[in-house]
């Protein structure tokens, strides 16, 4: 079924599936966890984060009669899902900075322990160099967006087709390091309520950006050169989009900070973090049904 475009001033269909292409350390736990208050369970699919694939191949064997009836699919899935759902859909991501993603990344995966790739990088001590070298773990975005195999070689068409995608497919293309911003785009595209705003998940045992060598910067750069450039347009749709709605945006943060100055302390915090899991567990129970 074809999706309604990328005008994210457009109102959102009553029908209309959101499908939200999560690129792995790009605030989109956060944005996970914000969506799940947005919508009862039965209207929601996430895609497992550690059993991604077992759980995106589940989806696409659902019936028609409970694909059409959910209203938000989400998680770490390829580009694609429109083509098997009933109803019209749109798509939304979050992209950041590639160097920024890329130590974000591999610090996450060295010290959360049940990731996959935990044991192997601390057995075999690898540096953020020998990891951008390495692994097939490249130009992220692109491969998502365009709908390639993960551990594929990006190429120049892999690039065009992610860039068309984004162009055609997307109503919100948010950006990490402009998170609060992209949330008002996405609550004025679909009608968020968003009363409720923490943070989660975030890599905080990692060294700057500013930290690291030149020849490291210029590596990550050199090895995710598609994904820079998809970034760079990124940030110009993102900020074309922004200016449409720049007073409208500025109000939406405003009560985003107030949110968050409610969540703060640490009984606000631990209550809201506890809510959040319980939701989480919840909906990650019933997709797997």
């Amino acid at each position: 079924m074809e999706n309604t475009g990328n005008d994210s001033n457009g109102a959102h269909a009553p029908n209309e599936a959101i499908i939200f292409l999560h690129v792995p350390k790009t605030a989109g736990t956060t944005l996970n966890r914000l969506i799940e208050w947005e919508y009862p369970i039965s209207q929601m699919y996430s895609i497992d984060p550690v059993l991604f694939e077992w759980s995106a191949a589940h989806l696409r064997k659902l019936s028609k009669q409970r694909l059409a009836k959910i209203r938000i699919f989400k998680g770490h899935m390829l580009f694609g899902l429109h083509e098997v759902l009933p109803q019209p859909s749109t798509y939304i991501t979050v992209l950041r900075d590639p160097v920024e993603r890329v130590l974000s990344a591999f610090y996450y995966m060295r010290t959360y322990k049940l990731h996959p790739l935990y044991w192997k990088f601390r057995r075999e001590k690898w540096t953020v160099e020998q990891f951008v070298e390495r692994s097939s773990r490249d130009n992220v975005h692109c491969k998502i967006m365009a709908g390639a195999h993960y551990h594929s070689p990006c190429t120049q068409e892999v690039f065009e087709k992610a860039q068309g995608n984004l162009s055609r497919y997307f109503s919100v293309v948010g950006l990490s390091e402009r998170f609060e911003e992209s949330l008002a785009l996405m609550k004025l595209r679909f009608g968020w309520q968003l009363k409720s705003y923490g943070t989660f998940n975030v890599t905080r045992s990692r060294p700057k950006k500013g930290d690291l060598s030149q020849a490291t910067l210029d590596l990550i750069q050199e090895r995710n050169q598609f994904d820079v450039e998809l970034y760079r347009q990124g940030v110009e749709r993102f900020e074309t989009d922004l200016a449409k709605v720049q007073d409208q945006a500025n109000g939406i943060v405003r009560d985003l900070h107030t949110a968050r100055s409610r969540s703060e302390g640490p009984l606000n915090s631990a209550l809201l973090s506890l809510r959040a899991e319980v939701r989480k567990a919840i909906n990650r129970a019933y997709s797997a049904i």
